[in-house]
């Protein structure tokens, strides 16, 4: 894929297509070009790479927060400026839980991510007993002041 066609499909991208658009609109731009939907998406993994460097993974996740809508709170320790909590919801998730708020299961699941976080879901239930996810939070430690 040469650069002109990695520029139109960064563009299009931007603009909220997905994968599938975005090949169908490059093939008809370039009909000599070769292009597969694997190259697509490998250019869109390659770009997606290129916008994180620099970035520590906590400020990856907390900019992919903001750009998909979740509301989000973390905690540092103040003596070493390090992350150590982090709460995540989505808008949507939000607003059927203030409509549902009966029910709150909490589950804390132990040493699943490579840092050996705690994650924890927050769980509610509809008033047709389906459950939906309200939130997630990831904790360093499991004591009252980091639930709270």
């Amino acid at each position: 894929m040469n650069s002109v066609e990695l520029e139109l499909v960064a563009t299009l991208n931007q603009n909220g297509l997905r994968p599938s658009q975005i090949h169908t609109t490059v093939s008809e731009q370039f009909p000599s070009s070769k292009c597969k939907i694997k190259d697509i998406y490998n250019a869109l993994s390659k770009i997606k790479d290129q916008e994180k460097i620099g970035d520590t993974p906590t400020k990856v996740l907390e900019n992919s927060f903001h750009n998909n809508g979740f509301v989000y709170y973390t905690r540092e320790n103040s003596s070493n400026n390090r992350t150590e909590d982090i709460f995540f919801c989505h808008n949507k998730s939000h607003k059927i839980w203030r409509a549902f708020p009966e029910v709150l299961l909490i589950d804390t699941i132990y040493n699943t991510n490579m840092y050996k976080w705690l994650s924890v879901q927050f769980v509610g239930v509809t008033s047709i007993s389906k459950s939906f996810c309200i939130a997630h939070a990831f904790l360093i430690r499991e004591t009252e002041k980091n639930f709270t």
